[in-house]
């Protein structure tokens, strides 16, 4: 039965990497998307799809303010994605199904990112 139990966490694991690893390309970001896979480094590349600090990862250590900024960060995650921010309710509540709403939304083609670079405007040298 214990292996039966590593197994599946095993695949469940995978399974949600590959998640953010579509989520991360979906973001333009192929130079990183592998990062999905390693435990510390999803959690920074997160960090990159909302275009903060990797330093935040230090906020980790701080006992309460963790809480907070982990909250903060998924707002900003789903924000990121399209997705309303009380998505973060179920993530404190039902986080069960909170993964499953993110394998959802890395595998769906209708999920998209909106935090795109805005373009630059066009210097005094430019032609109209």
């Amino acid at each position: 039965m214990t292996g039966f139990l590593i197994l599946l966490y095993i695949v469940l694991y995978f399974v949600i990497c590959g998640a953010f690893f579509q989520l991360a390309k979906k973001a333009g970001r192929d130079d990183i998307a592998w990062c999905a896979f390693i435990p510390i480094l999803n959690t920074i590349l997160q960090l990159k799809l909302i275009k903060v600090s990797a330093w935040w990862i230090l906020i980790g250590l701080v006992p309460i303010a963790n809480l907070v900024f982990s909250i903060i960060m998924q707002i900003k995650l789903l924000n990121a994605f399209g997705k309303n921010g009380a998505y973060v309710l179920f993530a404190i509540f039902l986080a069960p199904v909170y993964m499953i709403l993110w394998m959802v939304w890395g595998y769906s083609s209708q999920t998209t990112y909106q935090l795109y670079e805005p373009p630059v405007p066009p210097g005094p040298h430019a032609s109209f």
